[in-house]
């Protein structure tokens, strides 16, 4: 990944330099927001060159893995490899 834009406590943004050639230049955003008493995490995996298949196993993946966070910064029990939640393509 090639960070192309932070700020401390609100913005983390990334290009896809290697990796699946589905995910070669593709960006992944984290924008943290304040808002009624809570802090919320917009997430964004963006500039797909097609929507394949790929993709939407990706985006599953990147949901269970900021429910692994969460649960981790709020219970200390989160859920990373190789304990995260299995999803198969076509199954």
């Amino acid at each position: 990944m090639l960070v192309i834009a932070a700020e401390a406590n609100t913005l983390v943004h990334w290009r896809c330099t290697g990796g699946p050639d589905e995910w070669l230049n593709t960006e992944v955003i984290f924008r943290l927001e304040w808002k009624d008493g809570q802090t919320f995490v917009l997430f964004k995996h963006a500039v797909w060159k097609q929507p394949v298949e790929f993709m939407h196993h990706c985006s599953t993946k990147w949901a269970t893995s900021l429910v692994s966070l969460r649960h981790l910064l709020e219970k200390s029990d989160g859920h990373p490899l190789p304990r995260d939640l299995k999803i198969a393509v076509n199954g």
